[in-house]
């Protein structure tokens, strides 16, 4: 308990006053140590997108994305609604709905099309 009361404390009233020219000095330091950190950061996608497909419960556009298994779901911001994709006929139906965002792409390539195997 004594532990706690011995630490300086910091008022949150600090932030409002004035700064001196050594804080602004060692701010713009930062800052630029910063800036040169964030240059090297590269912002990816965690998870593959496939294209959009209508939500099946409130029908708004939400983005296909696919797991780690390669399997496709979806994640509706709107009525928080997730939906896996498991089976390979329901993957056919999310493939006829879906807008690709590549052209020629197929949820199973491998498949044969219908009537030749």
């Amino acid at each position: 308990m004594n532990q706690d009361k011995d630490k300086p404390r910091r008022s949150i009233f600090q932030s409002l006053r004035p700064k001196t020219a050594l804080e602004q000095e060692a701010n713009t330091e930062k800052g630029e140590e910063k800036g040169k950190a964030q240059e090297s950061i590269v912002l990816a996608p965690a998870l593959p997108e496939l294209g959009t497909t209508p939500c099946p419960i409130c029908r708004r556009r939400v983005t296909v994305f696919v797991t780690k298994t390669k399997r496709p779901f979806i994640n509706c911001g709107y009525c928080s609604a997730r939906i896996f994709y498991n089976g390979s006929r329901s993957m056919r139906l999310l493939e006829s709905q879906l807008r690709s965002r590549k052209r020629g792409w197929s949820l199973d390539s491998k498949r044969t099309p219908r009537g030749t195997a």
